[in-house]
């Protein structure tokens, strides 16, 4: 299971983790409802209170959240109010009576999502096309894929940098014939989840190289032109 955290001014998504179980009335006796975080308590539930959230997770949880008028039902559900990055990781749901203890257990990822994802190309000084895929401030540890006419490429140099929590990943390819027209795409992905995005471009070879060329001769041209200016004064 996966969380994406809102950036900005995006409305963010409740986030409720539902813990689902039959009792039999007659054998409730003792019974008491507990949340766990990596093996530490956050929550507590017993029918004749009201629940109590426990740890960092205080002003974190919704206390009146309720999924049914069931006496022994009502406030079985962890709903999670504006969650942090800090709270990936495995969740575990206790119900306990006198007479039994049970606990289901899953595992949560929050996302950071990124503030850039962005796909380019650009000429280096020594005349090689170089294509690069960035991704900025982004967590948990993403994974980049770059693909050359529809191929991944392994051909790659692969920079990593990490603070605060959040990762920046960049993949950089030289592109071996630039001449010709190329698909170029890449793809962004958070293992163990279902996020994933992707970038396309379109690299027109003839037509980059002319214009390099035009801007070259301009250059020139220009350089040309100073040159004799500065002569004739």
């Amino acid at each position: 299971m996966s969380y994406i955290i809102a950036r900005g001014e995006e409305p963010a998504e409740d986030l409720v983790l539902d813990c689902e179980y039959e009792l039999d009335v007659a054998t409730a006796k003792g019974f008491v409802l507990k949340w766990k975080h990596n093996d530490l308590q956050i929550y507590q539930w017993i029918p004749s209170k009201k629940p109590v959230a426990f740890t960092s997770f205080k002003g974190h949880v919704d206390l009146e959240y309720s999924v049914s008028d069931d006496r022994f039902q009502k406030y079985r559900a962890l709903k999670l109010i504006n969650p942090m990055a800090n709270f990936t990781g495995n969740y575990s749901c206790a119900v306990q009576t006198y007479d039994a203890n049970e606990v289901r257990s899953a595992h949560l990822q929050i996302i950071v999502p990124e503030v850039e994802f962005n796909l380019t190309y650009h000429r280096e000084s020594n005349g090689s096309t170089v294509v690069q895929c960035a991704v900025s401030d982004i967590s948990p540890k993403p994974e980049l894929a770059l693909f050359i006419d529809e191929s991944e490429t392994k051909e790659v140099v692969l920079t990593e940098d990490h603070v605060q929590g959040a990762y920046d990943v960049v993949l950089q390819h030289v592109l071996t014939d630039d001449s010709k027209d190329t698909a170029i795409h890449c793809q962004l992905s958070i293992p163990g989840t279902n996020y994933t995005k992707k970038r396309e471009k379109m690299f027109h070879g003839a037509a980059f190289r002319a214009n390099i060329s035009t801007l070259q001769a301009l250059l020139y041209a220009l350089a040309a032109a100073v040159l004799s200016s500065t002569i004739r004064y």
